[in-house]
């Protein structure tokens, strides 16, 4: 009996996992600056509790200070577009224009996780922004509170070639 415990309980267990592993939905994303030199890559990840997505920086070469993260609604680094709150409100409690504040120390990298999150979960909310909402949008860098982009990466479309 002991033996069909132990089996029941590897068969739930990866059953489990399983399951997770397909609601969850993860990218890998180049970021350049506009002279193309690449800033770093930034690997995203859908929270299978929450559906909120993370993002495990790993940027360099970006002088000392503040920057934001935010989601445009343009097709591309070049044709960014607006802030995707204006033509999508929906996502206002997001804050599309600052998803995500970044840190970046006298050194000039930036190695950490980060997780996107509404201003407060609701129904409404919650799975608004995701990985799979992400792809093929551009997420743009701003210095500070600055209107010059610093670097842009675009979420690759689950499709695209490499």
């Amino acid at each position: 009996m002991n033996y069909f415990y132990k089996i029941l309980l590897s068969l739930l267990l990866s059953t489990f996992l399983l399951m997770n592993n397909a609601f969850s939905d993860w990218t890998n994303i180049k970021f350049y600056k506009s002279n193309g030199i690449i800033i770093g890559t930034a690997e995203g990840v859908d929270s299978w509790f929450l559906n909120t997505p993370s993002f495990k920086f790993d940027f360099k070469n970006l002088k000392s200070g503040i920057y934001r993260l935010a989601l445009h609604d343009g097709n591309s680094c070049n044709n960014y577009g607006l802030s995707a709150e204006i033509n999508n409100p929906k996502l206002k409690p997001w804050k599309p224009s600052q998803l995500l504040i970044l840190e970046v120390k006298e050194n000039g990298i930036f190695d950490t996780t980060l997780a996107m999150k509404p201003e407060k979960f609701t129904e409404e909310t919650r799975g608004l922004i995701s990985i799979g909402s992400l792809r093929g949008y551009p997420l743009l860098l701003f210095k500070d509170s600055e209107k010059k982009i610093t670097g842009c990466g675009m979420v690759p479309l689950l499709n695209a070639s490499k």
